[in-house]
Order: structure tokens, then sequence, then C-alpha cells
């Protein structure tokens, strides 16, 4: 997703009287790029302003591509790629157009291996631990699909000695993960989704982590990325051209 920052030259042109034609580019482009720098920052605040507890990566997930001479327009946009993790595009998006979200990865590999209708979504019940910004823990993710036997690289998942250790180190709580898959009868009893069963010296108890829905998960439109860029190219451009101008005046030769 980008915005692309643009200006008419023949806008410009009334201000530039007192530079050369071929001066006009540069400073059009130095305009352009210091708007969309503008808009960045804009966007960075609507952002830690709309979400609750935003991740780093979430506040730093708007980049510009620079106007240059030859390509006068400048960028705004949302990062599509990510070195670990969902791109920010990808869950950003929902957000902005109020649109239903993609299935997670989580969920890819849970229809995959049978745990999961493929028409369902998993959603995380109040039971289920959060991080500081919200979110499940990657570490839980990985330790739930691995007792599953649910990884995507099927080393990781939990061997039976591995098993049997875990139970023997973890002597007054052991966490265990378990499916109740709709329909199956062993589990009818139960809602369909992602159970934990916790057990103590004194005894145990199960409870949901993850329930499954057939609903898609919907969110509102809150995130304003196309108006708070229009407000801030209003509020600015007329004064980067100034700027850019006098740039070019006090470098000309």
């Amino acid at each position: 997703m980008q915005y692309d920052v643009r200006a008419e030259l023949k806008e410009a042109l009334g201000y530039l009287a007192f530079l050369r034609r071929d001066q006009i580019p540069f400073a059009t482009a130095y305009a352009l790029t210091k708007t969309a720098q503008a808009a960045k920052e804009d966007l960075e605040q609507e952002i830690v302003k709309v979400f609750d507890a935003p991740t780093p990566y979430t506040q730093r997930a708007i980049y510009i591509r620079p106007a240059q001479k030859h390509r006068l327009f400048a960028q705004v946009k949302l990062k599509d790629e990510s070195f670990k993790g969902i791109p920010a595009v990808r869950y950003l998006i929902h957000h902005i157009e109020g649109t239903q979200r993609q299935r997670k990865g989580f969920e890819e590999q849970l229809i995959r291996n049978g745990l999961m209708p493929p028409n369902m979504y998993a959603i995380p019940t109040k039971n289920a631990p959060l991080d500081r910004y919200g979110n499940v823990p990657r570490g839980i993710i990985n330790r739930i699909l691995s007792q599953l036997q649910a990884q995507r690289d099927s080393t990781a998942n939990e061997s039976a000695e591995s098993k049997r250790r875990y139970l023997a180190r973890r002597r007054k709580r052991n966490e265990r993960y378990f499916v109740a898959y709709p329909g199956r009868s062993k589990t009818a009893h139960l809602t369909p989704g992602i159970w934990e069963r916790v057990e103590f010296g004194f005894g145990g108890s199960i409870r949901p982590v993850f329930v499954f829905t057939d609903s898609a998960p919907k969110y509102s439109k809150r995130f304003r990325f196309y108006e708070t860029i229009d407000r801030s190219i209003a509020q600015n451009l007329r004064a980067k051209f100034e700027e850019g101008f006098r740039v070019a005046d006090r470098t000309k030769r």
C-alpha cells in the first residue's frame, strides 16, 4: 500500500521567477520529499494514538521513497516485508479499509494438520497469555504447535522423550494443550478450540486458550492513513516548496 505525493510543475512556476528552469526539478523533488517525511511523522503519531500499545515494528511501519529530479513524486508506504513475523501492510490494511483479517500462519498450520476446519479462525480467549503489546507470545504459539505436532518443521515437534522430560521437570505445574475439534464425540462437551490442561500437585483443570469460530474477525476502519497524509500535504507542501526554492537559490552556480 502506498500514497504518491505529487505536485504539478505549472503550480510551482509562479514562485520561481528567480530560479533557472533547470533548478525547478531539484526544488520540486526537495519539496515533495520533505512533505512525504512530514506525512510519515504524522502517520507515526496517528499509530500511537489509534492503537493500544503498538509494537516497535508497527510504530516503524511507515517508510518513504524520496522524489528525485527525474521522478517528481515521493511515495509514503507501509512496509510489505518482514524478516520474521507478518509484514505491516498485511494487518494494518484491515484497520485502514475496515475489512476482515486474513488467516494467520498459526491458523494455516492448524488447518494444514487437520486440527481446525478450513472455514474457521482461532480467536484467543481471556485465558490466553498476552505480552505487553496485547499479542499471544510467539513462544506460546510455538509450544502449542509443537505439542500438537503441527510445526511447519517436523523436527520442531515435541518428541515422546522430550514430553516425558518436560513433565518430570515441571512438577508443580504442567501445561499441556489439546484440540476440541468440532463434531468429535470425545470432545463434544467442550467448545471447539485449543484447550490447556493445567496440572497441580493437588489436582488439575482445563480451560480454553483459543476458540474456533466460522465468523471471520473484522476490524473497524480506525487508522486514517489517507486522510492523515492529505492533511499533512495541505499543511506542509507549500512551505516545503518555498524552502526548496530557497535551497535551490542558495546552491545555484
